[in-house]
Parts: structure tokens; sequence; C-alpha cells
């Protein structure tokens, strides 16, 4: 239907460009929204042509009746919640006097248990299980606005919970329960601090072991049956399986991640359970990585309340990172990332030293080739650790490392996204602060940082604009003269990008 898609485009394009102004128009559009995510009902008996027969489906509606539903459907079904999603997304708090109204048509979506309905809608009910995450942020933002109680996020939160745990429990396909989980992280996440309690905490993580344990189980016996096969087509299919299965796990920890982001203080009871599964992860290989995942997460989140657990994995972070290159590049990146989070932290000050060494090793080492991607993400999360370390622990740096222009030498950081333009903001913001331990004696680190700059501005991703207008500043303040002695440093790009900069 070209003239629904006309008019789903045109409505984004607006809603992005008004946001919350849009909420005018919203009560006429809401409506047709509604009436594409129900299902419109063909009589039993009615007669579909021999040609036609393959394009239509029996599902159960909500009211229980068997009906007959075009595929096409589901095509109208997920760009009314694309529209939805956009609403939410640029809306905001805006949205949230609509919000009980779309949460009332997406629930026979998220409760349909029909198996037909679950083989040809889930990619419909992944995208209605992602707005109602969106719908819990829009009422929680919502709320805070009004200055309200945040009851119907609450709420809201408290249903998905009931429903997504009931497609848990309907299901074994770790690609279905991958999607699932992944809609729960988000659905905990933007309901934010001060909503799950001690009970709801408990049980959330008591589930996501539950999911793990099974899919662990599920994993041995593809091993197994790996061994008893003869074809490389169900070699295939079984790598393919245990690769989802992986992703599963690691959507299960990501629950858990979330859970500690949003209430620290309830999870700091579920610590013992953790400690047990960590323990046990790291004694199987190809478990390793996910213990070292949830260690991450348990350091971001409780921060020193997680001193308790370090004595279970502290071990094997250091090991990772010793290896080196022999190591998993996974394991290194988690690594990495566990000493980052560790480095403000007192109690890592008797480890500090040897962190230094190694992060040092790792990071003096062999670039990683052109495509190995993973081997590039490890690098860059070493990078990061060893700046964290520079910055909080520079007196217990061993003498024969330099660290800061190590860590610069291997700026920028390209590709860990997200960890480079956290990093490319620090490290800008201790020379404007005019860090020495940073620029170093005699400004002998500033050159090579200032070419770091002119390579990261205006670089989409790992340079957000708040960076880039410091670095603009940072450049017009510096002495001509002192630009043209450290004109050596920088590339002909860099010089032509620093001179366009001088000039506006």
């Amino acid at each position: 239907d070209l003239q629904r898609e006309y008019i789903k485009e045109a409505s984004e394009r607006i809603c992005q460009c008004l946001k919350k102004d849009f909420k005018l128009f919203v009560p006429a559009l809401l409506p047709g929204i509604a009436r594409t995510l129900k299902f419109e009902e063909v009589a039993e008996t009615a007669q579909v042509a021999d040609e036609e027969a393959d394009n239509y489906v029996k599902v159960t509606a909500k009211d229980g009746k068997l009906v007959q539903v075009h595929t096409q459907k589901f095509e109208e079904m997920k760009q009314s919640l694309s529209l939805l999603l956009t609403f939410c997304t640029e809306m905001e708090g805006a949205f949230f006097d609509f919000v009980e109204d779309s949460a009332a048509v997406l629930l026979p979506l998220l409760s349909n248990q029909d198996e037909e309905f679950a083989a040809y809608c889930e990619q419909v009910r992944s995208i209605a299980l992602q707005a109602w995450g969106l719908l819990i942020k829009v009422a929680r933002t919502g709320a805070q606005e009004r200055k309200i109680n945040p009851d119907l996020a609450s709420n809201l939160l408290s249903t998905g919970l009931r429903m997504t745990f009931a497609m848990l429990d309907a299901v074994e396909d770790a690609e279905t329960l991958a999607g699932v989980t992944s809609g729960i992280t988000q659905c905990v996440k933007n309901v934010g601090a001060g909503v799950l309690g001690p009970t709801e905490v408990a049980m959330i993580v008591d589930k996501m072991f539950i999911l793990i344990d099974q899919s662990m189980r599920r994993s041995v016996k593809f091993e197994k049956d790996k061994g008893a096969s003869h074809g490389d087509d169900d070699d295939d299919d079984e790598d393919w399986e245990e690769g989802e299965e992986e992703q599963l796990r690691r959507n299960c920890e990501e629950v858990l991640g979330a859970v500690m982001e949003v209430s620290a203080d309830h999870f700091q009871q579920c610590l013992p359970k953790c400690g047990e599964k960590v323990s046990v992860w790291l004694q199987a290989e190809k478990h390793k990585v996910l213990a070292l995942y949830l260690a991450c997460d348990i350091l971001l989140h409780l921060k020193e309340r997680s001193q308790s657990m370090w004595c279970v994995f502290m071990p094997q972070v250091f090991k990772s990172l010793s290896l080196g290159e022999k190591e998993d590049p996974d394991a290194r990146t988690a690594a990495a990332y566990a000493v980052h989070m560790a480095a403000p932290f007192a109690a890592f000050d008797e480890a500090a030293p040897e962190a230094f060494r190694s992060l040092a090793k790792i990071v003096a080492g062999a670039k990683p080739k052109k495509r190995d991607h993973k081997g590039k993400l490890a690098m860059d999360n070493a990078v990061a650790a060893l700046c964290a370390l520079a910055k909080e622990k520079p007196r217990l740096c061993p003498p024969e490392i330099q660290a800061w222009p190590l860590a610069i030498s291997r700026m920028p950081l390209r590709e860990d996204v997200e960890e480079g333009r956290k990093l490319h903001s620090k490290i800008v913001n201790l020379v404007l602060a005019q860090d020495e331990a940073l620029i170093g004696p005699n400004r002998a680190n500033l050159g090579p940082l200032l070419s770091v700059f002119a390579e990261i501005y205006q670089m989409e991703g790992i340079c957000d604009k708040e960076t880039e207008e410091k670095i603009l500043n940072i450049f017009r303040m510096l002495p001509t003269d002192m630009l043209k002695g450290l004109a050596a440093t920088f590339t002909e790009k860099q010089m032509k990008k620093i001179e366009k900069m001088l000039s506006g």
C-alpha cells in the first residue's frame, strides 16, 4: 500500500522535526495504528482462491477466535510499530498521555502464545517488545516532567516482565529467547532507578541464571551430536545453533547488568550466587568470556561493593592479560575493561603495578591486522584501561613504563566506537585542565595529543559535538608560534584540518 507507506514516512519525518510539538497530530494518527495492529478477520468459511492460499495463515486472535490473516498484514503491522517507535523516541515525555492506549494495543501482540502467530510474527513481536520498552521510558520521563510518581512505568514493567517470562517458559528456541531477553534488558533500563524491589531483582536474576544453565546444557548436547554426525551440513547447522546459544547467554548477562544498573542496592543480595556462577563458568574455556562479562558489569555498577568477588575473577583477569595474543581476544577485551573499571578503587592499588605491566605489554605489542576486528577491539580496550590507570594511579606506575606516551601512540581509538568517544572526551578535558602528567615534562606529549585531536575532529562516532567544540577551543587558544613549532608532528591532512579550524 503505497499511500500507507507515504503517510508513515511523512509522519516520521514531521515528528523528527517537531519533536514534542508533534503531540497535536497524535490523536489523529493513533487510531489508524491501533487498527493496523489488530487482525482483520476473514471468516473461516470464506473462499480463498487456490493461488492465494499460501498467502494466508490461521492465527488465534485476542478473543480466542481462529482467523485467517494475509501475510501482508504482518508487514503493515511492522510499519505501524516503526511509527510508534518514532513517536516514543522523538516526543519522549510529551507522548505520556498516549502511553496507556498504546500499551493496550501492544498487549495482545505480546501475550499471544499461538504457535502460528509466533512462527509468522516473531519480528512483529520483537518490535512490539521494543515499543513496550520505549513506552516505559516515556512513562518514566513524563512522570518526572509532571512531578508525579512513576506508577505507570512501574505497572508497565511488571506487565512486561509477566508477558516476557511467559514467552521464556513457552519456547526453547535460542534465537527467540535471545530476542525476548534483549527486550527485557531495554524494559529494565528504561524504567530507571528506584522501581525494582528486592523480590523482583531476585526473580529476574534467578530466571536469567536458569536460562543460561539450560542453554549450556543444550550446547553440551550439540557437541555430542556434532561428534556423532558425519555431514558437513549437519555441522553447519549445529555451529549456527551454538552461535545462537552464545548470543542468548550474552543477552541474559546483559539483563543482569541492566538490573545492577537500576537497582545496585538490591542486587547486592545476589552477589553470592553470582560468585558461584562465575567460579563454575571460569572452569570451562568456552564460558570464560561470559564470566568476565559478568565480572565487568559487577565492577561497573557495584563499584567498591564488588570487592568480595574479586578473589573469584581477578586471577583470570590478569591471566587473560598476561597471555596477550595467545588469549581469546574477547577475553582480553573483557579483562582490560575489568581493569579499567577497577582502576579508581583504592583496593586495586596492590594489583596496579602488575596491571600497568600487562597492559603496557599489550599496547606496545604488534598492531592487529586490518581485518582482525576482535583484535582491534581488544587493543582499544587495553589502551583505554592503560589511560585509566595512568590517570587514577600514576604513582603506582613502574618507572620503566611510560604509560601516557605509550597510550597516546595508539590513539585515536576507532574500532570500539563507544569506548573511543568516551576516552577522547576525557583526554581533551585533561588537556584543557592542563594535566601535567598527560601533557608531559616540557610539553613532550602535546604534539602527539594535538595530532590525535586533529585526526578525530568532526569524525562522527568517536568524537561528539561537545568534544569537537573543546578541540576547536584548544587550537584557537594555542599561540601561533607554538603550533608552527609542532607542525612536524602533524600529517598533511591534519594540517589542513587545523588550518580550516583556525580560519573559521
